[in-house]
């Protein structure tokens, strides 16, 4: 059973927590963001940053807000000569590329050393199982999750109502044959965005994953002939998928919408569910009415498939503290003060955002996605591993390749050839 945290006083308490002593002399730490200023990811980060700072006299934070592109921006910047103390960007991005430029200091030490503010156990214990592991490159960790999202299926609680359906199945007939319900009531079924590709991927990931197994996107990318793509599972996975679009689930109106068009129609009760990560409910929040009830449910089976409804696709959002900064001690004590339990049910209770801290409760809107990973056997991380080990070919091959099969440009078939050529392709430009 997790923590409650009642007795923890969230407000200006965390301000005079009793962290490690460090040196207090003048030093900025310069924190470039992957939060949108407005956000209110963004403004906890504030409200953690004064805090931090009052309790550390002498020390000063200095945030810039980049938006999600943080990574490629920081680069940039690094190339310039801009000092930069501390970053963050979604875990499987930066394993893939700043982790394995060996531009970030590692954490294994601190990691098996005791947890911050007196919590009971290691440091590396305030975490989801396996999480750590996930965000390492080889046995070196470079990086400290903060923000954990599943991949869930969300939908309007009052549009299930509506419609007559008790509830989603997590069986895939059962799933589609209850979604026919919803469309015939007046509503649409599913919310999709055109234009954001690695949205659209989940459907095909996870039907894949439910067919073929968890291995096989990574044997399939890692095949430099690229025939695994020809296996009867790909074509499967594609026509379940494009069988959405034939029905009527998804409306046809949907392959032109540009984000956030398709989940505004989730607000303005016109759509019942989205494929997404949890961050959904937070960045509908202002949009949807004071009486809006979400639910979500696990990405459902497929009978006779190797994979399993208790697999979860995830994304996470880690700091890190540049190698050549001059402020080490300060910026490790700032990232654990951050994961602290008490930071971390901040964000979960004020930006409502899951969080990588286990002992943390999650708010209700998310309640749903929280439960879905604590009872995961199995958690899957963006592109079950291919975003982090081969980011370019994530991009540029795989997904962008699904997104035209899935809007309808190119076919099936053509998707499998095209994924088998281009897999020759990349193999051999690498060797």
């Amino acid at each position: 059973m997790h923590r409650t945290l009642l007795a923890l006083g969230l407000g200006t308490a965390l301000g005079t927590m009793a962290f490690g002593a460090i040196a207090q002399d003048d030093v900025n730490l310069v924190y470039w963001s992957l939060w949108n200023e407005p956000e209110p990811g963004a403004n906890v980060m504030k409200s953690l940053i004064a805090d931090f700072e009052a309790a550390h006299p002498g020390v000063t934070i200095t945030p810039v807000w980049n938006g999600r592109q943080n990574q490629t921006t920081v680069r940039n910047a690094m190339a310039g000569g801009t000092q930069i103390d501390i970053m963050d960007s979604d875990m499987d991005g930066l394993k893939g590329g700043l982790a394995a430029a060996g531009a970030l200091l590692p954490w294994n030490e601190q990691i098996a050393g005791p947890a911050p503010d007196g919590e009971e156990g290691t440091f590396g214990d305030l975490f989801y199982p396996h999480l750590l592991d996930m965000a390492s490159n080889d046995d070196t960790l470079y990086q400290i999750p903060y923000m954990l999202y599943a991949y869930n299926i969300f939908y309007s609680q009052g549009a299930l109502d509506n419609a007559g359906v008790e509830a989603l199945p997590e069986d895939w007939d059962g799933f589609v044959a209850a979604l026919e319900q919803v469309k015939a009531s007046g509503v649409n079924a599913i919310a999709v965005e055109s234009d954001i590709a690695f949205y659209n991927i989940k459907w095909f990931n996870y039907l894949i994953e439910r067919i073929a197994g968890p291995d096989f996107l990574m044997r399939a990318t890692e095949d430099p002939t690229g025939e695994t793509w020809r296996d009867p599972a790909v074509l499967q996975a594609v026509e379940m998928e494009l069988d959405l679009w034939a029905r009527g689930l998804i409306p046809e109106e949907s392959r032109g919408y540009q984000w956030p068009a398709g989940q505004q129609t989730i607000a303005f009760d016109e759509t019942a569910v989205e494929l997404v990560g949890s961050w959904l409910p937070v960045e509908l929040a202002d949009t949807v009415a004071d009486e809006f009830e979400w639910g979500a449910i696990r990405f459902p089976s497929v009978e006779g498939g190797l994979g399993d409804v208790n697999h979860v696709e995830i994304n996470s959002h880690s700091l890190a503290i540049m190698a050549d900064t001059a402020h080490e001690a300060e910026a490790r004590e700032f990232i654990q003060f951050v994961v602290s339990t008490p930071s971390q049910q901040r964000y979960a209770t004020d930006a409502k955002i899951g969080v990588a801290n286990r002992h943390a409760e999650w708010a209700p809107e998310v309640a749903a996605a929280r439960k879905s990973l604590d009872e995961a056997t199995l958690i899957l991380s963006e592109n079950h591993g291919v975003k982090a080990k081969y980011p370019d070919y994530s991009t540029n091959v795989y997904e962008a390749l699904h997104n035209q099969v899935f809007l309808g440009s190119i076919t099936p078939a053509e998707f499998v050839d095209q994924m088998v050529a281009r897999t020759q392709e990349f193999w051999a430009n690498r060797s």
